[in-house]
C-alpha cells in the first residue's frame, strides 16, 4: 500500500511540472507586447516609442503597441509599468526624467533602480540653447558677458522647476560661473512664444521643437549641450567648448518590471540595438537631432546610476521640490 501510495505521490507530482515546461518552451514573445511611455501623444518620448514599436513589431512578428499613460509629470504611468508582470509583455521607454523624478518629488512609491529591469538604450538627444532673435549674443560666451554687465536683467525660460530643461540651464550657469533669473511655466509649450516674442530670452529645447522657428529667423541658436557639435546643426557651438565638461543630455531608454526573465530581456535587446543601429532608425531620429545610445543591459543599468546620482545632485542644488 505504501509503495502505490508513492507512486502515485510521484506521478502528480510530475504532473505539477507541466505548464511550467509548456510555459518554459514557449517562444518569446507569442502575443502582442505592450510599449508604455509616461508621456502624452505627441511628445518626444511618444515619438520615439512609436518609431521603435512600429520597427519592433516587424523584428518579433507580433503587434507591438504603444500606450501613453501621462499623469503626474511621468510618475504614475511609470508605477504602472513597474507594477505589471515581469513577462516581457508589458515593458516600457523611459527618458531622462526617470532619475530626475525621485529627487523631486516629496512621496515616491517606488526605487527607480530597484523595482526595474533594464533592457537597452535607445538614443540620446542633445538639448539646444535657443534665444530671441534680437538678444545681442551669439554664443554662450557672450551670452555669459551680457550676464555679467546687467546682473538679473537677462531670462531663463523652462517648462518648470525641476524639470530637465530647467537643470540644464542652472547646470550651464554653474560651469559657466553666471547667473540668469529662471522664469518656469507650467510646460515647454508656453515658452516658445514668448521667446518669439522677446518676453524671456533663453530656454533649452530639443531641436525638433523649434527648428522650423530657427530657420525662419524668428528664434535662434546660441548652443548645444553635447560634447560635441551636432552633425545636423554643425554651425552652433557646443556649449562645452566655452565651459568645459558642460556636458547634459535628454536620453531614452527600454526598461521592465523587476524580476524579468534574463532570456526574455536578452531577446529583447537584442532586437531594440539591432533596430537602433539600423540606417533608417538612425536616419529617423536624426530629424530631431538625436542620436542612437544602444546598450546593453548592465551598461545601461550603471548608466542609469551614474545620471540618478548627477541628476539628484542638481535637483537638489536646484531646491525645487513637488509635494
Amino acid at each position: 500500500m505504501t509503495g502505490f501510495n508513492r507512486r502515485q505521490l510521484l506521478a502528480a507530482s510530475s504532473l505539477l511540472w507541466i505548464p511550467h515546461l509548456a510555459f518554459a518552451s514557449e517562444a518569446y514573445p507569442s502575443k502582442s507586447i505592450r510599449l508604455t511611455t509616461p508621456n502624452s501623444a505627441g511628445s518626444g518620448a511618444d515619438g520615439m516609442a512609436r518609431r521603435l514599436a512600429d520597427q519592433m513589431t516587424r523584428a518579433v512578428k507580433q503587434p507591438v503597441f504603444v500606450e501613453n499613460l501621462p499623469g503626474a509629470g511621468g510618475v504614475l504611468g511609470t508605477e504602472n509599468l513597474l507594477r505589471a508582470q515581469p513577462d516581457g509583455y508589458t515593458i516600457g521607454l523611459i527618458s531622462s526624467n526617470y532619475v530626475v523624478f525621485p529627487h523631486l518629488y516629496k512621496k515616491f512609491a517606488y526605487d527607480a533602480l530597484k523595482d526595474m529591469t533594464p533592457i537597452a538604450g535607445v538614443a540620446s538627444t542633445p538639448m539646444v540653447l535657443i534665444a530671441r532673435a534680437d538678444l545681442p549674443a551669439n554664443n554662450v560666451g557672450e551670452l555669459k558677458a551680457l550676464a555679467l554687465k546687467s546682473p538679473g536683467k537677462l531670462t531663463l525660460g523652462s517648462s518648470g522647476n525641476g524639470t530637465i530643461l530647467h537643470l540644464m540651464g542652472m547646470y550651464m550657469q554653474e560651469q559657466g560661473q553666471f547667473t540668469l533669473t529662471h522664469v518656469p511655466y507650467k510646460g515647454a509649450g508656453p515658452v516658445i512664444p514668448d521667446l518669439v516674442s522677446g518676453t524671456v530670452d533663453v530656454a533649452f529645447f530639443s531641436y525638433a521643437s523649434v527648428e522650423g522657428l530657427v530657420k525662419q529667423g524668428r528664434l535662434k541658436v546660441l548652443g548645444v549641450s553635447s560634447a560635441k557639435r551636432m552633425p545636423n546643426l554643425p554651425e552652433a557651438p557646443a556649449i562645452a567648448e566655452s565651459f568645459p565638461g558642460c556636458v547634459l543630455e535628454a536620453w531614452y531608454a527600454v526598461i521592465g518590471p523587476k524580476g524579468m526573465p534574463k532570456e526574455i530581456v536578452q531577446k529583447l535587446n537584442e532586437t531594440i540595438t539591432a533596430i537602433v543601429q539600423s540606417d533608417s532608425f538612425k536616419g529617423q531620429i536624426a530629424a530631431e537631432g538625436a542620436v542612437p545610445a544602444a546598450m546593453a543591459p548592465e551598461a545601461l543599468m550603471a548608466f542609469m546610476r551614474t545620471e540618478f546620482t548627477k541628476h539628484g545632485s542638481l535637483v537638489s542644488r536646484s531646491g525645487a521640490v513637488i509635494q
